[in-house]
């Protein structure tokens, strides 16, 4: 995948606010341009462009006014219109902030407080603006934003383009209605940039969700994507209210690690994450003994032990042998062949409550996406990464010998078995000490 570039387009425009006092206070804005009418800067095929507005902002004998007339001042000398524009050559999404930054002024500067500001953009350049920023004093950043607006700057817009697409603003600046006037000449002057960054998207997600992509195990379409990887993936710019089974996430689990993970649940505020490839292999189900009243303590404790590390995961708590998950209980199942169904019951197996990071999944959750004891009757995303999964529909084959991994139920007819989902793409039973199958990781994160 590519690697996120940020976009930086420099010096757009000075709007100068100078107040001079003869006996009566009135503020005089000028404009001042630098560099070119157009700024543009190319990464690829992607091309940012900002293009200044033609008319400066000219305000003579302004006094200090409230906010509900400075709102409503109209006109080429009132106002500032500019536009920010992005042309995009294929499918990404650029990330922008609009932002201010103080500059040095001679002589004596008004205070932040003195001097307000506010932005509109058009809902229709000919008709209408809408407000995106009510007035505020200059209040400057005490950090570098994710975007790039540097230490000082204040942010007044931020939005993410996923197509070609122009938005159109209007900036305008007045005195404070408290501004206290004395007889002395003041100025002060900010001037307006523009930050970009590839690959970012700006809506309320999880930050440590990098990327989401639709899954789509339709191999000849043009939207084919089982793993996150293929070019014909289609990705999700925008996180969606709900989460469909199956999206694939890139998900940092700590500061310097990220992983790919299916979507198993949705419950409205956390998202129930099964990884893409086995965390674990060659792991017991109970490894002492051919027991599955013990419960699945090997396999747990080896996939605790691996994914210790993971400091953006949520804590599970919950009864082995009694806790439900999403709406069906996970503990002993059986499969009835002739109506192709999994009849499971509570209490097969019961332990301590536990508090840990990760599970494995259920038979019911299985079942509820199309697995049963038919082979390829799981979506291709559970039994892909397995041993030669290639064979029975999958798309990578995981050379580390591991054959399917193991669930968290065990068989209810049968003491010695537990269920596992196998690389043939269905649920079957293996005794719990074998060797051979691994652990893929269960885990909740915030939405």
């Amino acid at each position: 995948m590519k690697q996120k570039k940020r976009i930086i387009l420099p010096v757009i425009m000075i709007l100068l606010l100078v107040i001079v006092t003869t006996g009566v206070a009135y503020a005089v804005f000028t404009f001042s341009r630098e560099g070119t009418i157009e700024n543009t800067l190319e990464i690829g095929t992607i091309m940012l462009t900002y293009t200044e507005g033609k008319t400066g902002i000219i305000l003579e004998e302004a006094f200090p006014i409230s906010d509900e007339k400075g709102k409503m001042l109209t006109g080429a000398n009132n106002v500032f219109d500019f536009t920010v524009q992005a042309v995009m050559g294929k499918p990404t999404a650029i990330a922008y902030e609009v932002s201010a930054i103080k500059i040095p002024v001679e002589g004596t500067s008004l205070e932040d407080n003195e001097v307000k500001i506010y932005l509109e953009k058009a809902v229709d350049p000919e008709i209408e603006y809408s407000q995106v920023m009510e007035p505020k004093n200059f209040l400057p950043s005490s950090e570098l934003s994710e975007i790039g607006s540097p230490i000082g700057t204040m942010v007044l817009d931020q939005g993410t383009f996923t197509s070609n697409t122009i938005h159109h603003y209007r900036l305008r600046m007045w005195v404070d209605e408290n501004a206290k006037i004395n007889n002395v000449q003041k100025k002060y002057a900010v001037k307006i940039n523009v930050y970009a960054k590839q690959g970012v998207i700006l809506d309320d997600r999880n930050k440590n969700i990098l990327n989401i992509y639709a899954y789509n195990q339709e191999k000849e379409s043009s939207t084919f994507c089982v793993t996150g990887e293929e070019e014909t993936c289609q990705e999700i710019f925008f996180a969606p209210s709900t989460y469909e089974v199956g999206t694939i996430i890139k998900y940092k689990v700590n500061d310097t690690t990220e992983k790919y993970f299916h979507v198993l649940n949705d419950n409205g505020n956390t998202l129930t994450l099964q990884q893409r490839e086995n965390t674990v292999y060659n792991t017991a189900w109970y490894a002492d003994e051919n027991d599955n009243s013990k419960g699945p303590t090997t396999i747990l404790s080896a996939l605790e032990n691996a994914i210790a590390d993971w400091t953006n995961v949520l804590d599970q708590t919950y009864t082995l042998g009694t806790t439900v998950f999403k709406d069906n209980a996970f503990t002993g199942c059986n499969y009835d062949s002739t109506n192709k169904v999994f009849n499971c019951v509570t209490n097969t197996y019961q332990l301590e409550k536990v508090n840990i990071k990760v599970r494995m999944v259920s038979v019911q959750e299985a079942h509820a996406l199309g697995c049963t004891n038919d082979k390829m009757s799981c979506p291709v995303w559970m039994y892909n990464y397995l041993k030669d999964a290639p064979g029975y529909g999958g798309t990578v084959d995981d050379n580390t010998n591991s054959y399917g991994y193991w669930m968290i139920s065990s068989q209810a007819s049968n003491t010695t078995n537990a269920w596992s989902l196998d690389r043939y793409g269905y649920i079957r039973t293996s005794v719990t000490a074998i060797g051979g199958i691994g652990g893929r990781a269960v885990i909740n994160i915030k939405k």
